[in-house]
């Protein structure tokens, strides 16, 4: 009898592993961001929400604007913290002549290969053959995909290949591309992208594409333009990452900097339930600032008002029934960061276009007001694409020229243990008013488990015009 129960669980468990399902979600490590700290002092109201979140994975960047100690003392944080079977989340952001676009996060102590390649050696030195989930580069591709873009003169295809090349070889490295989501809705820039991604993958072992960093655009939408990136590829073998920082309210307009109508999305997990899509990633630090739009600090700070509606408009509010803000704390605690849910409770009706991340680098200058006085390192997040796809946040402590971990700038606080990458989000205007910007939704059913159709035809036009499409970050 005994025998037969054993047999019957080892063909339950083989039937399990050939089906694909993880029975077990992977636990995703990083460090918190020092905005944090500092605003659960400034802001009591709000401390209970802001330690719920940071202890989800809220990925690290490691960036040349951090000098070499800073850089060094961020990664021992991060290596010291995460045990061994966790998997790192880092944003890598060095690349020679980066943000070419617009030069705001062009600074930074990486000029050329030989920079480059010291950079990625300190970077693949301190991690070691540990299990790590690497970004790879916010700009460089879809900067490269432009038509007459600057990437190439700039020499970003032949430095990814270096970076690949380095970061593949570790066998426990996942690598993802940072890829802008407007990229993938037209076949044009599509074709583009496919072609860079084929031939960087002679370079090293690549996973796949991350898209929506610092953006809005709902988990549906995503789960699409990773179908559009794999039709084009004609192969499922690579699939996407997804930033669902601020997700979780799905947007019906492409305004990108602080759009007050946004709420928390589902927390980095391995478990999506979306076939397509690898893992959700809180790319963008919830509750940082775009910039000085809609009544936000500059860029990389802690705005509260915008947490607090994050908060209460979001997944632990309206998913899992914590308090909101206003309540005055949580009277639930917090369910473990491999969540199940597909962070797909945003409508699935939004506008084509707007990806609220990076004000930095964008495709015009206007209205963009960069942080240039920050010389500190800070991290700033950024999808750049053309709907306004960027987030420029610098550090939320300035105080210091290399004491956060800047999202383009990759380095967390380094004097707090658990700090991590803050991204500096260039404040540009707003494109509108954010309490119209989005439609809210009652938490979704149950999430897809097959990814969508890729689309076969172009979608509408985006309302955006080429003045919002903005990308990269803005230091």
């Amino acid at each position: 009898m005994v025998q037969l129960l054993r047999s019957i669980a080892a063909v339950a468990s083989l039937a399990l592993g050939m089906s694909g399902v993880n029975v077990v979600a992977e636990e995703l490590c990083s460090i918190a961001p020092l905005s944090y700290a500092t605003a659960k002092t400034d802001y009591p109201d709000v401390a209970f929400a802001i330690s719920t979140v940071e202890k989800h994975s809220i990925a690290a960047w490691y960036t040349d604007r951090l000098s070499t100690a800073d850089r060094a003392k961020m990664l021992k944080q991060i290596t010291t913290k995460c045990s061994e079977d966790s998997r790192m989340t880092i944003v890598v952001y060095g690349i020679p002549n980066k943000d070419c676009n617009a030069g705001f996060s062009s600074g930074g102590a990486v000029s050329n290969t030989a920079d480059y390649k010291a950079f990625l050696s300190d970077l693949t030195t301190a991690v070691g053959d540990r299990k790590v989930l690497y970004v790879v580069e916010p700009d460089a591709l879809g900067l490269l995909a432009e038509d007459n873009g600057c990437g190439s003169k700039a020499g970003y295809l032949d430095n990814l290949k270096v970076a690949i090349k380095a970061l593949s070889a570790n066998a426990n490295a996942e690598l993802y591309v940072d890829v802008g989501y407007w990229t993938l809705e037209y076949e044009g820039q599509r074709s583009k992208v496919v072609t860079i991604m084929k031939e960087l993958a002679a370079s090293g072992t690549l996973k796949g594409i991350a898209i929506n960093t610092s953006n809005y655009r709902s988990t549906s939408q995503i789960s699409e333009l990773c179908s559009n990136f794999q039709t084009a590829m004609g192969s499922k073998k690579m699939s996407c990452i997804a930033d669902t920082s601020r997700n979780y309210v799905a947007p019906t307009t492409t305004d990108w900097c602080n759009v007050l109508a946004a709420g928390i999305g589902a927390p980095p997990t391995s478990e999506t339930n979306v076939s397509n899509l690898d893992y959700f990633m809180w790319i963008k630090p919830p509750g940082e600032s775009d910039g000085t739009c809609n009544g936000g600090p500059a860029a990389g700070l802690f705005y509260e008002t915008a947490f607090q509606k994050l908060w209460d408009q979001g997944y632990f509010v309206n998913k899992l029934g914590m308090n909101t803000i206003k309540e005055g704390g949580s009277t639930s605690q917090t369910t473990s960061s491999q969540t199940t849910d597909s962070g797909d409770s945003e409508q699935t009706t939004e506008t084509s276009a707007s990806q609220t991340t990076d004000t930095t680098s964008s495709e015009t200058t206007d209205g963009s007001e960069t942080q240039t006085t920050n010389d500190s390192a800070t991290q700033d997040t950024e999808d750049f694409g053309s709907a306004t796809e960027e987030t420029d946040t610098t550090s939320s402590q300035i105080t210091e020229s290399s004491a956060s971990q800047g999202t383009q700038d990759g380095g967390s606080a380094l004097d707090e243990p658990d700090t991590s990458s803050s991204e500096t989000a260039e404040g540009s205007e707003s494109q509108g008013t954010e309490s119209s910007a989005f439609e809210t939704t009652d938490p979704p059913t149950e999430p897809p488990t097959e990814a969508p159709a890729a689309t076969t035809e172009a979608p509408v036009a985006q309302t955006s015009n080429c003045k919002v499409r903005r990308r990269f970050r803005k230091l």
